[in-house]
């Protein structure tokens, strides 16, 4: 039971690092930690591996009014709650969350391994291991999405996937958690990597993943071993991997002598809307958009006032829309730039009944996945600066003030004089951007599809 409690405490300090070091990348506030009976709820962004409740258990029972704020703080994201409970834990919590709405979705292997000052950095011929550099993260990246996109097929199949980006966010959070990236080379190409992270004398042995064409050639096995000698060395005295139960891993790591500690029940609770905006985002899909433009020049027309200027670009690039069953209730144009890696945000509404309920966030969603997809590494867009309401749903989306364009919007360019927005005269337009994280060719299915 201790070392249960020690092994879920490094968890959720882990989570806790993780989504703060995700809250100072984004430099919003979509992310939150909240503490709950010894234990953690966390969320750092859509899609995020970040996005639980770790560590519950050894502390008490939770208080149904803590719960009740954790659920509404993940509900206003559009997220599910998952809740990771240890077996060791106290029944009444299992019992408490059941009553709450959660249901059992899955479980996971804690298996842990004494250490000592006995490991060795034992690698079979033609495989290296060592830290990787900055410089290596992308391929680092590559090599284990790659792998996990291939799981074996041996045991319970994992509950969870993760979006490309929303990997990549998270393993660069990871290392400003200070989470260690272990690269391998096989032959002098990247086979496959791993990470490592210690804390109170426990090392967590996180991401092990191995392509697929590099397989049985050892690089789990010499990832493993530089890791724990790593470890050992640092002077801790258990090393701890989570896998899924049956799985071709947990076979590995018993192998070297992990043995199985407990098991964690993952259960979720789906979200629940308190008003009918939140539930009609739940029924949104977002897919590229092949008809004619005219049809969607209502939403069009909700982010620009000058016609003229409308008429100058609505054929340009191309469009996401967001579909309630088959109607139109917002959409997104994604335009080419000068520069081959980069795209703007030419214009994007949701529906005005709709608004606030998280379309407008998986549109966006959508366009970031699409342009990562094609190589692009940033996003522009430009809004009034008189749109208060827009500046700050960018710069919740990861966007950053560029510049101010003074008398952008004048009737010279189009735009009736004395146009108000929250009050506001119509004067000025801000640029924002948002870099993001290169996403390989064979990142697989995309989230938005065709239509």
């Amino acid at each position: 039971m201790a070392l249960a409690e020690r092994i879920e405490r490094a968890e959720a300090q882990l989570m806790t690092a993780a989504a703060e070091a995700a809250r100072l990348r984004r430099g919003d506030d979509a992310g939150f930690v909240l503490r709950v009976a010894g234990a953690v709820a966390t969320f750092a962004e859509d899609d995020s591996p970040f996005n639980k409740i770790a560590g519950l258990g050894f502390d008490g029972v939770p208080d149904a009014a803590v719960l009740d704020r954790i659920e509404r703080a993940f509900a206003d994201r559009g997220a599910a709650v998952q809740a990771e409970v240890a077996h060791l834990a106290d029944p009444a919590i299992g019992a408490l969350l059941t009553d709450r709405g959660y249901r059992l979705t899955s479980f996971e292997n804690v298996l842990g391994l004494a250490l000592d000052d006995t490991f060795e950095r034992a690698t079979p011929p033609g495989i290296e291991v060592r830290v990787c550099r900055e410089d290596e993260f992308d391929a680092w990246l590559d090599a284990v999405a790659d792998g996990f996109a291939h799981p074996d097929d041996q045991g319970v199949p994992s509950h969870e996937e993760f979006p490309r980006q929303a990997l990549a966010n998270a393993e660069r959070d990871f290392a400003a958690a200070g989470v260690v990236h272990y690269i391998a080379l096989c032959d002098g190409t990247v086979a496959g990597g791993g990470s490592l992270r210690i804390a109170d004398g426990v090392a967590q042995l996180t991401g092990a993943a191995t392509t697929p064409r590099h397989r049985r050639r050892g690089v789990q096995t010499a990832l493993l071993a530089t890791r724990l000698a790593d470890a050992a060395a640092a002077g801790c005295d258990i090393a701890v991997v989570t896998t899924q139960p049956a799985s071709k891993s947990q076979q590995n790591v018993q192998r070297r002598g992990f043995h199985l500690l407990y098991t964690r029940a993952i259960l979720v609770k789906e979200v629940t809307s308190r008003s009918p905006e939140p539930e009609a985002a739940d029924e949104v899909r977002v897919v590229q958009y092949d008809g004619a433009r005219e049809g969607l020049r209502p939403l069009f027309e909700l982010a620009e006032d000058s016609p003229a200027q409308l008429a100058s670009y609505m054929e340009d690039g191309r469009v996401l829309v967001a579909l309630r069953g088959t109607t139109p209730i917002g959409h997104l144009q994604l335009v080419a730039t000068d520069r081959a890696d980069t795209f703007e945000i030419k214009n994007m509404a949701v529906r005005e009944d709709l608004q606030r309920s998280g379309v407008g966030r998986r549109l966006m969603r959508g366009a970031i996945d699409l342009v990562s997809r094609e190589r692009g590494t940033r996003l522009l867009v430009a809004t009034a600066a008189a749109d208060i309401g827009n500046l700050r749903f960018y710069q919740r989306q990861g966007f950053r003030m560029r510049t101010v364009e003074r008398d952008a919007f004048t009737p010279r360019t189009g735009y009736a004089p004395g146009t108000l927005i929250d009050g506001i005269e119509l004067r000025d337009r801000v640029w924002l951007d948002r870099p993001l994280e290169r996403t390989p060719h064979d990142a697989g299915p995309s989230t938005v599809h065709s239509s």
